[in-house]
């Protein structure tokens, strides 16, 4: 009996340990694919109070910190806002207000805008619950939810997948997101990831 416990607790950990890594390799294939060719990712600018101010769709995007406003502190953290977006022979040098660039992810918050007057909107309802009562059919399947909001708080985007992985980088003020194998760039936003069953009893 012992030994089944241990043979079952070591089959837990192996699987733990090839699941976490198959997100991991996932996340360090974006990585490279993102520093030689770029990602194909749609770029979305919004003011403070969550309005769109532009957008730039392209097939080769790099995004970095921008090189000539870099400082670092004596732990090598980096201390600008200012980002370089890089897309085929352009470039877009951008601090301040809220970013958002994804790799062919669909953005259900613009979704919602187009077809849903908000002044309309029950305010005793989650915003939230408003948008997945519209788009539970395309839902079906996902289990993950990611609202991101400006930085007044105002929802900007929601994404769904399966398989969700946050991670850092060396940029301040961002997060990247893994989302079933796309990325997802966050740059001062707020957000928070859901199951989509707690989304589904709001």
């Amino acid at each position: 009996m012992k030994r089944k416990k241990i043979g079952i607790a070591v089959l837990l950990m192996v699987l733990s340990l090839t699941l976490s890594g198959c997100a991991w390799f996932s996340d360090v294939t974006l990585d490279i694919r993102s520093n030689i060719t770029g990602l194909p990712f749609t770029i979305s600018t919004y003011d403070y109070d969550g309005q769109k101010i532009d957008q730039i769709k392209a097939s080769s995007v790099k995004i970095s910190t921008y090189k000539p406003m870099s400082k670092v502190d004596s732990n090598r953290n980096e201390q600008s806002n200012v980002i370089d977006v890089e897309y085929g022979n352009h470039q877009m040098i951008h601090v301040g207000s809220s970013l958002i660039a994804n790799e062919g992810l669909t953005n259900y918050q613009d979704k919602f805008n187009q077809k849903v007057n908000i002044k309309n909107l029950n305010p005793s309802v989650p915003m939230l619950s408003e948008i997945y009562n519209n788009f539970k059919n395309n839902w079906v399947g996902k289990s993950r939810v990611i609202m991101i909001r400006s930085q007044a708080g105002k929802p900007i985007a929601v994404f769904v997948g399966n398989r969700v992985r946050v991670t850092g980088t060396d940029m301040k003020s961002t997060t990247k997101i893994n989302v079933d194998g796309r990325r997802l760039f966050i740059y001062r936003c707020d957000y928070s990831i859901y199951d989509l069953s707690t989304v589904e009893k709001m």
